[in-house]
């Protein structure tokens, strides 16, 4: 199979005549694409938003000026004049927490996403197409060693680890961070070397390869670019999309076991955002809202993954 247009010039003509052919559209893939454009304009405001602009909450007397019984902060309040959202549990404007917390997550997961991707797609690619071998049988044990962990787990004790060695771990969020990613890309990287050695190995015999051989073309070219970029990259695309959404639950997963392990109650995070509502506030716009955010991101990326997949395979048959 030769190289066909490139992947983005195929997502983008699907996304067209989706919205074309509305009655054979595939919502998965306009809700994926919704939910991206969604989280890529939350963190451009949150690069535009001033954190020191978030107001505590300030009833206004009846004079229009703050009185001193008045300037008083109220968390967790719905109804608070000139916020969007009302208030959530530190007296600050919900909207802008939930746009400022796309900042703990986004750059994060993209590096864990990162990570996944070259350490997934380098091992999958020599072991499905170098098999037989020695090189096979070590790559697919270290996989299988990796993946004997449960991610979640291997990531909560690698950051405890870490967290207890800090004199103070408030100040390295983003090493916690960073670390958090790394070990979460690195837990990834089997399920993705697992679904790059299976699509490489079922190319190994198809007659474009073969024809490549024939013409004398390096195995990097021919692995590189005829088998990786050509026909493997919705299968890296989906996987990324998993594995950003996946990071977003683990951050909220982590924010439930306090501070030492996610981010400090004192950063805004979707996470800390749900933990800090009580059971008596669960249909308040203080829990609904960033639980839908959560919700809806991750549903979204999910999707938009397994369109991708699909798009795909039903353009190969």
């Amino acid at each position: 199979m030769s190289p066909g247009p490139s992947l983005a010039a195929r997502l983008a003509g699907d996304l067209i005549r989706t919205v074309l052919r509305w009655r054979d559209a595939d919502y998965r893939l306009l809700f994926g694409c919704a939910v991206v454009v969604m989280l890529v304009g939350l963190r451009l405001g949150a690069v535009l938003v001033d954190g020191d602009n978030w107001q505590v909450y300030q009833p206004v007397s009846s004079a229009g000026s703050f009185s001193v019984s008045a300037n008083r902060v109220s968390p967790n309040c719905a109804d608070a004049p000139g916020y969007l959202l009302g208030t959530d549990r530190n007296a600050r404007s919900l909207a802008l927490t939930l746009v400022e917390s796309t900042e703990v997550f986004f750059v994060p997961a993209l590096m864990s996403c990162a990570i996944a991707i070259f350490l997934g797609t380098l091992l999958g690619a020599l072991a499905g197409y170098f098999r037989g071998g020695l090189l096979e049988g070590g790559i697919k044990l270290a996989l299988t060693v990796l993946a004997s962990y449960p991610r979640l787990i291997l990531v909560i004790v690698a950051v405890g680890i870490f967290v207890s060695t800090l004199y103070d771990p408030g100040r390295h969020l983003g090493l916690r961070l960073a670390m958090i990613a790394t070990f979460l890309g690195l837990s990834y990287t089997p399920v993705l070397a697992l679904a790059i050695y299976q699509k490489v190995g079922s190319f190994q015999r198809e007659q474009f390869v073969e024809a490549a051989r024939a013409h004398g073309l390096s195995h990097v070219r021919i692995l590189g670019y005829h088998i990786l970029w050509a026909n493997c990259a919705p299968v890296i695309l989906r996987h990324s999309f998993y594995l950003f959404g996946y990071f977003i639950l683990v951050e909220t997963s982590l924010s439930f076991l306090g501070g030492h392990y996610g981010v400090p109650s004192s950063v805004p995070s979707w996470g800390n955002l749900v933990t800090g509502c009580d059971l008596g506030s669960l249909f308040a716009p203080a829990f609904v809202a960033p639980a839908s955010a959560i919700v809806l991101s991750i549903l979204g990326l999910t999707l938009l993954g397994d369109a991708v997949g699909d798009r795909f395979e039903r353009g190969r048959t």
